[in-house]
């Protein structure tokens, strides 16, 4: 990681789960992600979208690990997740999607967007926990990812890689 404005570091400062409806939250993308002005879907994915808030810092911080200072940045807002509500799949499926904001050690803005089915938290699973994504439905993931990103905007271009 390049030097890390001392800005960025949790420092032990507390999560703040609290966020305004207008805040732009920032997520990295691959410079494969973009086609002409278009950002493709894949630079989105559930569960745990990891995202910077705007309210702890700069797009830019995004971009400070290595291997990822060519990469892209986008926005959108808190308001584009929708937190705290039920969002109805097929009619019979509640989904609740929620910004939840959980500082890393050289990341003070980290956060990520959780998804949950029915109360259920949605994860990946690793070698220490299972996961349960056969909870999220494809044709609801597809859905969410095409929404973040229409509402999506560039905030930083990446390189060309050519």
């Amino acid at each position: 990681m390049a030097d890390i404005p001392p800005e960025m570091m949790a420092a032990g400062r507390p999560e703040v789960q609290v966020f305004a409806e207008d805040e732009r939250l920032f997520r990295r993308f691959h410079p494969d992600h973009l086609d002409g002005d278009e950002i493709a879907i894949d630079a989105v994915e559930l569960p745990d979208v990891s995202v910077n808030r705007e309210r702890f810092g700069p797009p830019e911080w995004l971009l400070l690990d290595v291997g990822h200072e060519d990469w892209g940045v986008l926005a959108f807002l808190v308001r584009d997740i929708p937190p705290h509500r039920q969002v109805w799949h097929r009619g019979v499926v509640p989904y609740t999607l929620e910004p939840r904001h959980v500082p890393l050690r050289h990341n003070y803005p980290h956060s990520e967007v959780r998804v949950y089915r029915e109360g259920i938290r949605i994860i990946r699973g690793d070698r220490q926990t299972p996961g349960n994504l056969h909870l999220l439905d494809p044709d609801f993931h597809l859905r969410w990812r095409e929404h973040i990103v229409l509402a999506s905007s560039i905030v930083i271009h990446p390189k060309s890689s050519e």
